[in-house]
């Protein structure tokens, strides 16, 4: 046999070992997407009993569009494939995760697995060379998963109450008469509570994935974005004190009835459309 016949030859084995490869490498990954498709209709009825979490559909759609982005680095890691010796056994333990999460009807735990197992499985195909590129994407999908209700409940406690004595001691700095109860407000005439909504936590839900985004695109260095992401939950928080700061004004004014309904779902969108403003503004700043 020649050179040149040993040459093909080779040639030959190495084409068809890496179509050998691709067929395993999409069978792993089509078994992952099925373990997630159930995950994701069980985590929707989460999404659907949360007043918080209207936003979660559209989380998976852009982690998709942020791994699209990063298809050039995904395609260089995919053609020098390095799986290492652990990578099975990483996503066989995610896999089981995922799956008696979901017979246990461990909402949270359910969310979780779906990051976990899609991690899991680009370990076992590539390594960390194939998760780098999909490290943002990964934790972007996290951020559709609601907290345990417990740990949901706690913090809207607490954000209520220092959002409610926060714009308590602004108004009493300004001589204007109030006084707090818990989350009530109690003004000349009128007992005002500090609704869930006007906590913060809607705002900080519904921002630190767009803040991933902005810091993504509008930033550079990991300290820049982190501050991004971070400068979401006193932003929120201080644009919540504002909000029911003007509402009290305006039920002393104009009465209860005009500070309610209609303009304070208003208010709810002013205070996100601020919010969005201010993150930007902060990314541009660190740019």
């Amino acid at each position: 046999m020649s050179n040149t016949d040993a040459i093909r030859v080779d040639l030959g084995r190495a084409a068809e070992h890496s179509v050998g490869d691709r067929w395993i490498v999409g069978a792993v990954v089509a078994v992952a997407v099925a373990l997630c498709v159930p995950a994701l209709a069980n985590l929707s009825y989460l999404w659907e009993g949360s007043q918080f979490y209207g936003h979660a559909y559209a989380i998976p759609v852009v982690a998709a569009y942020l791994a699209y982005q990063n298809r050039r680095a995904l395609g260089a890691s995919m053609r020098d494939l390095r799986p290492p010796k652990s990578g099975p056994l990483v996503a066989f333990g995610a896999a089981t995760f995922g799956v008696l999460s979901l017979m246990g009807d461990a909402g949270f735990a359910v969310g979780v697995g779906i990051p976990l197992v899609l991690g899991a499985t680009a370990f076992a195909i590539g390594g960390l060379a194939l998760m780098r590129p999909l490290v943002l994407p990964l934790v972007f999908l996290a951020l559709m998963v609601p907290p345990p209700r417990f740990l949901t409940y706690e913090i809207l406690f607490r954000l209520k109450l220092f959002v409610t004595q926060s714009a308590v001691a602004l108004m009493h700095a300004a001589s204007v008469t109030v006084a707090a109860e818990g989350n009530r407000i109690l003004v000349p005439g009128h007992t005002l509570f500090v609704a869930d909504a006007c906590s913060g936590l809607t705002s900080i839900v519904t921002l630190l994935p767009l803040a991933c985004i902005v810091a993504y695109f509008l930033t550079h260095g990991v300290w820049r974005r982190a501050l991004v992401i971070a400068s979401v939950v006193p932003l929120s928080i201080a644009a919540n004190i504002f909000r029911v700061i003007v509402t009290v004004q305006l039920v002393e004014r104009w009465g209860i009835g005009f500070a309610q309904g209609v303009l304070h779902e208003t208010f709810g969108l002013a205070t996100y459309v601020i919010g969005t403003l201010a993150v930007i503004a902060v990314a541009r700043i660190l740019r």
